[in-house]
């Protein structure tokens, strides 16, 4: 089965806010305005004391003073509050693998039950994505190394379902998240020779297993299969991981279970940064204070060299290499200010510590970053993260030092060479129109007119609307904006991981109506979404699963594991298509409709005609509360109708335009019975047409001119009545003629 496809590595660019934060932002807000006031105040006040030399007193001063603790608090509150909004719960990531493992459990035809802990963890948003792909490697190695088929954990006493274990745990300037199985650990020794026979592990030498198991190609399985065995994954896992400042570390227990431990760093700005300001001849770039390890004034004399490396100096005790910062971004050789001394910054990356010689050290300061903009650069600037404004106005580089100590050392970072993966963006709950409704035929009992004269009417009736073609459509009504565009395929994308999430809830709860309910809301969001895209094979798949569900709602059938199997390959489908818009409309899965289309066929009950001149030959099915309805109608009003109303494609969906036209209508009239019927018109049941019987004091012209009037505000592309008054029923308990 297709897995629904994760998007990971995107840019955040849109996120669900809370109203607290918006208010601590407006507050924050007014105070930079009245902060902004008191400093515009000072700058005419010191304006005059120059021009007119007055002297300053003491409580401009003191202003001054106020008015800068201000700033340092209201900046340092707006970057909390930013830090703050960026925070996310990690269960919303977690939640993902739900889906992921019960499709494991399937094709590796094991057991496993997934388990969470931790999910109210707040991580950032940006590293929760970032964390998707590695976690989805983890888990995919243990359930297929890791978990034991259901008869060998019977013989080793344990339960027959394998356990996983997500857990997320926050401490002061980290999050640990940990990915546990119970199943058969990892053979050490296994490990060993096969490192050995590789020539990753000589005799002698401390064996690092997590090292080993992290090597790009290693594997300790003979053939691979589709969920793993390639040897690339946990390579890829400590590559992803490292790269935004992590780690990971495996432990391992024979027969008891493996322990995957991702240690991810608390994010701590947003392009904002505490630097070190360094002057290398008239350049000044900034350095991250949390990786400078030292500053230092080295005596030349005391700055050595050696064969395989140009210059070094000692730095407690041990051999540090020392490069030119200027040269190293691609300058010319820094100028000394003392010829005797050399200023020399130690920083400290990933891997390795290198010292940096500059001109002159400045005062460290908080920085706002601009990143460079890769599209544009590419590598023209490598080593230079940013730019930045330094105080006084002066315009200085960010230096990236991890990739300074890369181009120092000769080293690539391969970690830097992963795929990024499209954006998705987040669909909020609001409703989205409809999309039209698949045709579909019932069975309803037959009511006839006696008269020959109204036999011959109903037939030159029903003529006039069956040699009719097609009406096309307004395609100008149906067009989008291009961002429209764009933000509606963002909320398909968002609304379709939470289905998916809900989906699986309900087959855990499936009694549960509330999750029914916003299962069926937002595949019917997603229904009306693809039908506005002009994505009608997808917008068809999506009413069919909503039929599937309904049938279950209705308990027409049991919402097994096969059944849940098929609705969420249908949101696979789903995501398949989404992921292709807006250039590709993917082709119709016809296996996969073939399949749906089976299951309904079997189940339907009830359904309504849809199809145009099916709905024209079916007749009224009145039952015996309708009837005593008709009579007391027909009391108060002096002519029934049958219409037949026929709507065109629109922006509205069919189903809500045919349902609000039927409101309308109730203010002239009684509507006694509809074809399809109300109920169904409120499930989405119907086509592009409805037949009405209903009583109106209108006369038959005041009729058609009513009709004429509310026809472009309804989409009516054709309309027509006939006054309806005597009626023959088939039942014997019918009334006869009335």
């Amino acid at each position: 089965m297709a897995e629904m496809q994760l998007q990971t590595n995107r840019t955040v660019d849109r996120m669900t806010v809370r109203i607290e934060h918006l208010d601590k932002l407006l507050n924050l807000a007014g105070e930079v305005i009245i902060t902004s006031s008191t400093l515009h105040d000072l700058q005419r006040e010191m304006v005059d004391a120059v021009t007119y030399r007055r002297p300053i007193v003491e409580s401009s001063i003191q202003t001054i003073k106020a008015a800068d603790e201000a700033s340092r608090r209201i900046s340092q509150d707006l970057h909390d509050l930013v830090m703050a909004i960026r925070m996310v719960e990690i269960g919303e990531t977690f939640r993902i693998f739900r889906r992921s493992v019960r499709d494991l459990s399937r094709t590796l035809k094991k057991d496993i039950n997934l388990t969470i802990e931790g999910d109210n963890v707040q991580i950032d948003k940006a590293l929760a994505e970032r964390l998707v792909e590695p976690l989805l490697h983890l888990i995919r190695n243990a359930a297929d190394h890791g978990i034991e088929q259901p008869l060998e954990r019977s013989r080793l006493g344990k339960p027959p379902e394998g356990a996983i274990r997500l857990e997320a745990i926050e401490h002061e300037n980290e999050t640990e998240i940990l990915v546990i199985d119970d199943g058969r650990g990892i053979d050490e020794n296994a490990v060993r020779e096969k490192a050995q026979s590789c020539s990753l592990f000589l005799p002698g030498e401390t064996f690092d297993l997590t090292n080993v198991l992290c090597t790009s190609g290693f594997t300790t399985k003979e053939q691979a299969t589709d969920t793993s065995g390639r040897g690339v994954g946990l390579d890829i896992v400590r590559s992803m991981v490292t790269d935004f400042g992590g780690r990971i570390e495996i432990k391992t227990v024979p027969q008891a279970g493996t322990t995957f431990r991702l240690t991810i760093p608390r994010l701590k700005a947003v392009n904002i940064i505490d630097a070190l300001i360094v002057r290398c001849t008239n350049n000044l770039f900034a350095l991250a204070i949390e990786k400078v390890i030292s500053l230092q004034g080295i005596p030349v004399d005391q700055i050595q060299a050696t064969m395989d490396r140009e210059r070094f100096i000692r730095y407690l005790g041990e051999p540090i290499a020392l490069f030119d910062l200027q040269e190293l971004l691609g300058g010319e050789t820094s100028e000394s200010l003392k010829p005797n001394i050399v200023p020399v910054v130690v920083i400290e990356g990933k891997t390795e510590r290198i010292a940096v010689a500059v001109t002159e050290f400045l005062s460290p300061q908080k920085l706002v970053n601009v990143p460079l903009v890769t599209d544009m650069f590419g590598d023209a600037a490598p080593g230079v993260a940013g730019t930045c404004i330094i105080s006084g106005g002066q315009v200085g580089l960010t230096v990236d030092i991890d990739r300074i100590i890369e181009l120092a050392t000769g080293k690539d970072s391969v970690e830097r060479n992963i795929t990024a993966k499209k954006p998705t963006r987040v669909l909020d709950s609001k409703s989205s129109e409809d999309a039209v409704s698949s045709q579909e035929t019932g069975h309803l009992t037959t009511v006839t007119h006696d008269t020959q004269e109204e036999l011959l009417k109903k037939q030159k009736y029903q003529e006039r609307f069956m040699d009719t073609g097609d009406t096309p459509s307004d395609s100008a009504s149906c067009e989008l904006s291009e961002k429209d565009t764009v933000d509606l395929i963002d909320e398909i994308r968002r609304s379709l991981a939470e289905l998916q999430d809900l989906l699986l809830t309900l087959e855990d709860e499936t009694g549960n109506s509330e999750v029914m309910r916003d299962v069926f809301r937002r595949l019917h969001a997603l229904k009306g979404s693809f039908a506005m895209l002009e994505n009608n094979p997808t917008a068809n798949l999506a009413h069919d699963l909503e039929t599937l569900l309904d049938f279950v709602r209705k308990g027409m059938i049991a919402l097994d594991r096969d059944l849940m199997d098929l609705i969420l390959d249908g949101v696979s489908e789903l995501a398949t298509s989404a992921a292709g818009l807006p250039k590709t409309v993917p082709q119709e899965n016809v296996e996969l409709k073939n399949r749906v289309t089976a299951v309904i066929d079997k189940h339907r009950k009830n359904i309504a005609t849809t199809d145009e001149n099916g709905l024209l030959n079916e007749s009224f099915s009145l039952s015996p509360i309708i009837e005593l309805q008709l009579l007391g109608v027909l009391k108060n009003h002096s002519q029934t109708y049958e219409t037949f109303l026929r709507f065109q494609p629109g922006r509205q969906a069919n189903y809500l335009v045919i349902y609000l036209m039927l409101r309308r209508l109730s203010y002239f009239g009684t509507i006694v019975a509809s074809i399809p019927t109300i109920d169904q018109i409120e499930q989405g049941i119907s086509g592009n047409a409805v037949k009405l019987l209903w009583a109106s004091t209108l006369q038959e012209p005041e009729l058609t001119l009513a009709l004429e009037q509310l026809a472009p505000l309804y989409n009516i592309s054709e309309f027509h009545s006939m006054p309806t008054t005597v009626f023959r029923y088939e039942s014997s308990e019918g009334f006869g003629e009335l």
